[in-house]
């Protein structure tokens, strides 16, 4: 019995195997696609959209810092604490806003092929 299930397997799994393709030539033939098939393509970008919103939800809270830094070096110590917080403040808001937003929208293509709503697109760029 167990060597009939074995067999029996084992002709079920090579039948794909020796499935015949058609080659029909014609004038506008291409080579043979080697990449991602486009609907591997858009499940990356849609999953790229998703982990991008996620990691904007958790680390939201880097522009603080970020905005603070930046500042600073622009217009000096007294403008990072005060200008460059309030700074931090709102872009941490922004921040998560994009991130909750691309998270609730990640099946869909929008804005123009999965691209992110925010640029840059992390907090560490």
């Amino acid at each position: 019995m167990r060597a009939f299930l074995f067999g029996a397997i084992f002709c079920l799994a090579a039948v794909p195997c020796m499935a015949q393709t058609s080659t029909t030539t014609t004038v506008d033939d291409e080579p043979p696609h080697l990449g991602p098939t486009e609907t591997e393509s858009v499940l990356t970008k849609m999953m790229t959209k998703l982990g991008r919103g996620i990691v904007n939800i958790i680390t939201f809270i880097g522009e603080l810092p970020k905005q603070m830094v930046l500042t600073g070096r622009d217009k000096g110590f007294t403008a990072a604490i005060t200008l460059g917080f309030l700074k931090g403040l709102g872009m941490s808001v922004v921040r998560f806003g994009a991130g909750i937003w691309e998270v609730a929208l990640f099946l869909s293509p929008w804005p123009d092929d999965y691209k992110p709503v925010l640029e840059p697109e992390y907090v560490w760029e």
